[in-house]
């Protein structure tokens, strides 16, 4: 019975220092076998750790400039405290009735690291700053509640010598089932408005984009790209 004891001691001994000293690379493994999302040169331990964030294509990394820093509890709550320079404040994360749920917060980034997500937008390579702003709210299933504003301020594109295309905002409103998704203009030469809905991963898309007549001729390849020409409009579908 003694021995018994001691085996299990030792056992529950390595069990917990296992638990406690976790690498923090067992994270991004995980990460990596849901998403395109990898954590690179991760450092520290599962519960407090540092990583390089990139977006992988399948066959390559694109990494995202700055160190992501989290921490992770079990108390009072399953949570997470991310940082990463571009977050105004450290994004607050908790497990709550099968839901993941976020306090409202903002980012600030450059639009070029949208070319790291692929299609379209590693051909358009996207310039200007991303503004980002979102309501407490929580993600179940896949499904929104709450409302994320997202300005793409003085876009630029590799297809277009103008020195700005405009400034332009999607709002991303979820009620919890399904979430609808609304694309404007503020100002600028290019014009783009759309509506679309999220279901879960599912995204459908349907808007316009024109050009004022006095850039028609600087946009016309960059039209061509974004959709199907329909007299001086074209038409901007997204379907996944």
């Amino acid at each position: 019975m003694k021995r018994l004891l001691v085996v299990l001691l030792l056992l529950l001994t390595a069990l917990a220092t296992v638990v406690i000293f976790a690498p923090a690379a067992w994270v991004g493994d995980w990460i990596a076998e849901r998403s395109r999302v990898r954590l690179v040169d991760a450092r520290g331990t599962v519960w407090r750790g540092s990583a390089l964030l990139g977006m992988s294509d399948g066959r390559a990394t694109t990494l995202v400039p700055g160190r992501v820093d989290w921490r992770l509890g079990l108390l009072p709550e399953p949570g997470a405290e991310i940082s990463h320079p571009w977050l105004a404040a450290p994004l607050k994360l908790a497990v709550r009735d099968k839901a993941l749920a976020f306090d409202a917060g903002s980012a600030r980034l450059p639009a070029g690291v949208l070319a790291s997500a692929g299609m379209p937008f590693n051909t358009l390579r996207p310039g200007g700053t991303l503004e980002a702003r979102w309501s407490q709210g929580e993600l179940r299933g896949g499904a929104l509640t709450g409302e994320v504003q997202i300005d793409w301020r003085d876009a630029t594109s590799a297809l277009s010598p103008l020195p700005s295309l405009g400034t332009y905002r999607i709002r991303v409103t979820g009620r919890g089932d399904t979430a609808t998704l609304d694309l404007h203009t503020l100002r600028g030469p290019l014009q783009m408005e759309g509506s679309g809905r999220i279901n879960g991963v599912r995204v459908r898309f349907r808007g316009t984009a024109t050009a004022e007549p006095s850039s028609r001729a600087a946009l016309d390849g960059l039209l061509g790209v974004l959709g199907m020409r329909s007299g001086d409009k074209v038409l901007l579908a997204f379907d996944t």
